[in-house]
């Protein structure tokens, strides 16, 4: 795979997202929950400090494969990141619907919406181009 420099810029700003989102949720759970109209009870303070530490994990590997030119781990990347998306994107609108969040959830359903949309489009633009080299060996 050639390098693709758009494609390392979305994944460098998916990185950036993440990590800021998994560095508030960890260390500002409190502060955060009441945002979306959750009550900061422990558990639910537990609950968002270790969806923040995913996160953290999660945009430390987005950030570290940007540079990547390996198609089998971009792939796996973006398959893994597009299925987690579409799991977020499906409890956020439901609990923003159902009133578990308030309207404010609606900017996790954009979030997830957003980066969704920038991981699929990647893995099938970069399978196009990885199937159109492969067939011109």
């Amino acid at each position: 795979m050639e390098e693709n420099p758009k494609f390392k810029r979305f994944l460098a700003i998916a990185a950036i997202v993440t990590l800021f989102n998994g560095l508030l949720y960890t260390l500002a759970a409190q502060l955060a929950l009441p945002t979306y109209n959750l009550t900061p009870t422990p558990a639910a303070v537990l609950g968002f400090r270790l969806f923040g530490a995913a996160l953290l994990t999660f945009g430390l590997i987005l950030w570290f494969l940007r540079e990547s030119r390996e198609w089998v781990a971009i792939r796996g990347l973006l398959i893994g990141a597009s299925v987690g998306n579409i799991a977020g994107l499906i409890v956020s609108v439901w609990a923003t619907v159902n009133g578990v969040m308030n309207g404010a959830g609606w900017l996790f359903v954009l979030t997830y919406g957003l980066l969704l949309l920038g991981y699929a489009y990647s893995l099938w633009a970069l399978y196009r181009k990885h199937a159109g080299e492969a067939a011109h060996l």
